[in-house]
């Protein structure tokens, strides 16, 4: 297993996509999110093979060649690739040195602003003792759905929903959705 492919594990919990650059620019390996981000923005039919197959330096310049604006924050240079009717893709190299030798390989960071991380919900349950219903609840509200979307979606009523909402609230010491929100997205990366 490649050295960094924990870290793109993690970055696809997080509902980032994680490319590996080797010094020549190959594809080393790619998590399910960045493939998917490819197919999407590039539309391949299957970006998966091809990519750490050799063809994988010719995606990323296609994805670069789209690519329009930049955004200087704290230092970092990040790309945007801005995309009809979508938010925008945002992306950012991050070198890395491989241990014992006089190289680096470049981390790829992916993040589709159209794509929301999901919360694992048993560790809703396990990490603020939550029910299954409250976990199942709270990750949707972590998706945007609204109080009454999520009654349409559980088939009860908004009043059920409310209840089990207080309930989510004072196991996880939170008063508001957003704060509510906020604190599940942390989660995302855990199993």
């Amino acid at each position: 297993m490649l050295v960094g492919a924990p870290l793109l594990q993690v970055f696809g919990r997080l509902g980032c996509g994680g490319l590996i650059l080797s010094t020549q620019g190959h594809v080393l390996a790619a998590n399910a999110e960045a493939q998917r981000i490819l197919q999407d923005v590039i539309g391949y039919a299957d970006a998966g093979p091809d990519l750490l197959d050799g063809s994988g330096r010719d995606t990323i310049k296609q994805l670069l060649a789209r690519s329009k604006a930049r955004v200087q924050l704290d230092g970092e240079n990040w790309i945007l690739t801005m995309r009809e009717g979508k938010r925008p893709l945002i992306m950012s190299a991050i070198l890395v040195p491989v241990l014992g030798e006089e190289m680096s390989h470049t981390v790829l960071l992916l993040i589709d602003l159209e794509q929301a991380p999901r919360p694992h919900t048993a560790a809703l349950e396990r990490v603020f003792s939550l029910t299954a219903a409250e976990a199942r609840l709270a990750a949707l509200l972590a998706s945007g759905a609204t109080v009454n979307e999520a009654a349409s979606t559980h088939n009860v009523s908004v009043a059920t929903i409310r209840t089990q909402l207080a309930a989510i609230f004072a196991k996880t010491r939170t008063n508001r959705q957003a704060e509510l929100v906020m604190l599940i997205s942390r989660l995302s990366a855990l199993v």
